[in-house]
């Protein structure tokens, strides 16, 4: 059965986020006075005030939101800070959420009047009346208590130190229990299906303190490292993939990505990634786009992401294969009737886009991250020669997307630094809806090629000056943000080419694709 990593690994980010500060301290003290005055009513009114004031942390909140749906019902939970104490409280009063937990604060619990009163109102028959706080905590990892006991993962390791041996991680808590059970099944169950990981992939809301949130989001570490190294040897590496990137970017922004990294790859060591794909392959499209930034040079291809297919049905990940399976395009259906009847030649004079260099389309925003997270999967475990050690695969911020797309020019319109769409010759410099076509133009693909009515090629048209094909036009490039996309595509006008607009996608369409870009973590 598993339990914690290790010791080690355990304590050390058990211990990382203790000082982290409550959002907003004058609430606390007026909840906290309820209830060591045992007025329940007056802490249920404090908590709906905190949450109607706005005067909270989202971060704080959905951290806590894990950490109750880390319990199972009628659950007791004891903590021992602010942060995973009175946020609980707030989402138990404010918004109904798991009021059936029972929340014992440690750093109350120090209180005589208050400890003998608790014992009397949890029933907790293994405590005696007028318990010590030792007492108190002796009792509930006794064995004897029927109610469920989890301890909140921030504390203090010297209070569960005797009882470490039958603590066992699901989540953001610790469960007690004599017996042993499969807490990596409860732990995957509560992460696939019960956690909110949105927060974690990116921030969805303004922070007052966001460096607090950052050092309590490494809490997640050991729990999810867990889930990481379950997900690995059992050949689920897809979902590794996608947990991996989670990490990291825990790690990376609460500064503790070294010692993250120094785990990760121990841990990949020992797994075989079926995989043709080699780091050379990944390398030769990346052009430098910032100080330790690379895009790829064209919007990800039909032959690229088909290679990617590949890999997961070897690795027999038919979970992600569902998910990020393509749905062909019926590009005949997309034209006017008076259209739809002409012959190949005519309609896709310069190839059709099915074929493997015409950038795929119609695909989940969370199937390119899931792309992203193969690859960066597949770099980093590789044992062959790389230029680098550790790489993030991954989609570009808009303000990255812009820098990429901008190719070393200042406060320009069209990537390649003019004010118009066609060159000297008449001839349209990228792939969109046009008023009139280009009828002197080249019939087949290349970098002169103009006009393209549906998607072409992939290295169609003049890079910028980074060496990006089609940045603006041909299909529209997702970004980080879900929903928002970039350059426009084969279907839009000039308008949503131009580099600082932003176009949206609510879904898989053949207008929208993706340009990978990738982040080097260690060189």
């Amino acid at each position: 059965m598993h339990r914690i990593i290790s010791g080690l690994l355990f304590f050390l980010f058990l211990q990382v986020a203790l000082h982290a500060t409550a959002s907003n301290e004058d609430y606390v003290l007026r909840i906290r006075e309820a209830e060591l005055a045992g007025d329940r009513d007056a802490v249920a009114a404090r908590c709906r005030e905190w949450y109607a004031s706005g005067q909270f942390s989202s971060g704080v909140l959905n951290w806590n939101y894990n950490a109750l749906m880390s319990l199972e019902p009628d659950a007791l939970l004891i903590t021992q800070n602010d942060n995973d104490t009175y946020p609980v409280w707030l989402l138990q009063h404010a918004l109904d959420v798991r009021p059936d937990v029972h929340v014992l604060n440690l750093s109350l619990l120090e209180n005589d009047t208050y400890r003998e009163r608790v014992i009397r109102q949890e029933h907790l028959p293994a405590i005696p009346a007028g318990a010590s706080l030792t007492e108190f905590l002796q009792g509930c990892i006794s064995g004897k208590n029927e109610t469920p006991t989890y301890f909140g993962v921030m504390t203090d390791k010297s209070r569960i130190e005797t009882a470490k041996n039958s603590l066992y991680l699901t989540g953001l808590a610790l469960k007690f229990s004599i017996r042993p059970f499969d807490n990596v099944a409860v732990l995957r169950n509560n992460y696939e299906n019960r956690f909110r990981l949105d927060y974690l992939k990116l921030q969805m809301a303004p922070e007052h303190d966001p460096a607090a949130v950052a050092q309590l989001n490494l809490n997640y570490l050991p729990a999810f490292l867990l889930l990481y190294k379950h997900f690995t040897t059992s050949g689920e590496f897809g979902k590794a993939a996608q947990l991996r990137d989670i990490i990291v970017r825990i790690g990376r922004d609460g500064n503790r990505e070294s010692e993250v990294l120094a785990f990760l790859n121990k841990d990949l060591s020992a797994s075989r990634l079926l995989s043709d794909i080699t780091p050379k392959m990944l390398e030769k499209d990346m052009k430098k786009v910032g100080a330790r930034l690379y895009a790829a040079e064209t919007e990800t291809t039909n032959f690229q992401y088909e290679r990617f297919l590949q890999d997961l049905l070897k690795n027999k990940d038919f979970d992600q294969l569902e998910k990020c399976k393509t749905t062909l395009t019926n590009w005949r259906a997309l034209l006017p009737d008076s259209l739809k009847n002409l012959p190949d030649a005519v309609l896709f004079p310069h190839g059709h886009p099915d074929l493997p260099g015409m950038p795929v389309q119609n695909i989940s925003h969370e199937a390119a991250e899931h792309y992203c997270a193969w690859m960066t999967t597949v770099y980093n475990t590789s044992t062959e020669r790389k230029k680098f050690k550790k790489v993030l695969f991954r989609l570009p911020t808009e303000p990255e997307w812009i820098q990429a797309a901008c190719g070393g020019l200042n406060e320009i319109i069209y990537p390649w630094g003019g004010y118009f769409i066609r060159n000297a010759k008449g001839c349209y410099l990228l792939n969109m809806k046009v008023a009139e076509p280009c009828i002197k133009c080249p019939e087949k693909g290349g970098p002169d090629m103009d006009g393209g009515f549906f998607p072409v090629l992939a290295e169609s048209y003049f890079p910028n000056n980074y060496g990006l094909y089609n940045i603006s036009g041909n299909v529209s490039e997702m970004i980080q943000e879900t929903g928002k996309c970039k350059g426009g595509s084969w279907n839009d006008i000039p308008y949503y080419g131009q580099l600082k607009t932003v176009g949206t996608c609510t879904g898989p369409s053949p207008e929208v694709g993706f340009r990978i870009f990738m982040e080097v973590i260690e060189e």
